[in-house]
């Protein structure tokens, strides 16, 4: 089992859509909309690193993501910092 928090950021004005294609994702356990410079926490879960990337590649896809920053969760609870750290090269440059 892998564990892995995610920080979201979409695209300005369209946090509603991004939140709820997230919702509809298989894999994300709690997903929060939170006020800084990321508009979502995500707790991820997937069977194995290869599943974890097709989520975030699936995450990533979504047209209204500016960017994404993942980080593992290790074993005894410590977190791997930067594990993924992705822009959307698709999104529009504000």
């Amino acid at each position: 089992m892998v564990l892995a928090i995610s920080l979201i950021k979409a695209v300005p004005d369209r946090e509603k859509v991004v939140y709820r294609a997230l919702r509809e994702m298989e894999g994300i356990k709690n997903l929060y909309h939170i006020f800084g410079n990321h508009d979502f926490f995500l707790l991820l879960e997937a069977e194995s690193m290869d599943s974890l990337n097709r989520l975030l590649n699936k995450i990533i896809e979504l047209n209204s993501i500016d960017a994404v920053k993942t980080m593992l969760v290790g074993q005894n609870g410590w977190i791997g910092m930067n594990a993924c750290d992705i822009k959307n090269p698709a999104s529009p440059a504000v």
